[in-house]
């Protein structure tokens, strides 16, 4: 049962929705934005796991942590780069308290120059958060991983489309390029297929994929910019920073390490 703060916001909610309804919030594009009308109506009790289990957070969490966090900021010794999948949340995966991860999350792991909001994450998170590590994380059973391995849909794409495969193209030429055995057997397999199906859980190639998926993040983290000018300030200083690349298996929760960690200049 939702406490009753809950449900009060919930009412509040509604209200607010069935005032608004049928009223444009803008015009973009000629295409006219409404709030609601009667064919997009929603059950309330959608969010009630989600309201469950603030209350049930707010009863286990430390409330002086909470306080403390609030009056005098945050100081987290980890900068997490992981997967939007719904099944790797870095708070849930590492039972984690408040004030411990520092998170950027997007589709497969990646990191890329041209995406500014990974940047300015890093950016942030070294030069003014000072974290110690920066943890990227991929898992077995990737998405967007396995879609870098099928046939692209066939084009024209939309928008939606589009989007993703060009997100995923980088990982694509890992797939293409890599030299490693597992995943060289993968496309070996895959070779001469008019419409390649996306891998299964299991597949020697595709847990090697994700693990390299991961090893290339890890260096284009490690060459990046803003990383090579912070490492160099920080040789000499109290505060040097790692970078490290681990991959979590969602069948049984296992994290692990690669082995594949850099560091700046005299501080490996």
């Amino acid at each position: 049962m939702l406490r009753l703060s809950s449900a009060l916001f919930l009412l509040w909610a509604s209200t607010l929705v069935l005032l608004s309804s049928a009223r444009p919030l803008s015009q973009l594009g000629g295409v006219k934005i409404f709030v609601r009308d009667e064919a997009t109506t929603y059950d309330a009790s959608d969010f009630d796991v989600l309201f469950q289990g603030n209350q049930d957070f707010r009863d286990d969490v430390d409330p002086q942590l909470l306080k403390d966090l609030a009056e005098h900021g945050q100081e987290p010794p980890f900068l997490f780069i992981g997967c939007s999948d719904s099944r790797v949340s870095e708070g849930t995966v590492f039972n984690a308290e408040p004030g411990t991860l520092f998170t950027q999350r997007n589709i497969a792991n990646r990191f890329s120059r041209e995406d500014l909001n990974a940047r300015s994450a890093v950016a942030y998170g070294v030069e003014d958060l000072h974290v110690k590590h920066i943890i990227v994380m991929g898992h077995y059973g990737c998405g967007g991983v396995a879609a870098s391995v099928a046939s692209p849909p066939a084009q024209p794409w939309d928008e939606a489309t589009a989007a993703v495969q060009q997100w995923i193209a980088p990982i694509r030429t890992v797939y293409q390029s890599s030299e490693r055995e597992e995943v060289v057997a993968l496309r070996n397999a895959n070779q001469g297929q008019t419409n390649v199906p996306a891998p299964k859980l299991h597949d020697p190639g595709f847990r090697a994929l994700v693990e390299e998926n991961v090893k290339n993040t890890v260096q284009a983290l490690a060459t990046d910019t803003i990383v090579v000018e912070s490492y160099l300030n920080a040789t000499g200083k109290s505060h040097p920073f790692y970078i490290h690349g681990w991959v979590y298996d969602i069948e049984n929760g296992q994290v692990k390490d690669l082995g594949v960690s850099v560091g700046p200049p005299g501080h490996h």
